[in-house]
């Protein structure tokens, strides 16, 4: 039995949704780093910075796996446009045109998901 080309699957749906997040856990954590390099001299903070720097590692790497994935199963992100109330994803998946929005709130709580998987990968 194969599924429908027009139907995407849970998996499609997660793939898109964590490719359209993790950019901006990359910027967050970009802008965290940043902020702290304020404070490398301190011992805590230099600490802080490097796992926060193998995190970001970490989200790099998965942000690549994750384009390899798509490519093979032929999911193409059209636009992602971040507003006030959230973010709207527009995506081919092999050759149909679907659509999500996830409002802030959600963006919020699966990004701090993502940061504790990430986390929790990387140590």
């Amino acid at each position: 039995m194969s599924i429908s080309p027009r139907i995407e699957t849970e998996e499609d749906i997660q793939l898109i949704k964590d490719y359209t997040l993790l950019p901006i856990l990359l910027d967050m954590l970009a802008r965290d780093i940043d902020e702290l390099q304020l404070y490398k001299d301190k011992i805590v903070y230099h600490h802080v910075i490097f796992h926060l720097s193998e995190i970001e590692n970490a989200v790099r790497s998965e942000v690549l796996r994750l384009k390899k994935k798509m490519r093979a199963a032929n999911i193409i992100v059209l636009t992602t446009d971040m507003n006030a109330s959230g973010i709207e994803v527009e995506y081919k998946v092999r050759g149909y045109i679907h659509h999500f929005k996830m409002l802030r709130s959600l963006v919020k709580a699966e990004l701090s998901s993502l940061l504790a998987d990430m986390r929790r990968r990387s140590g």
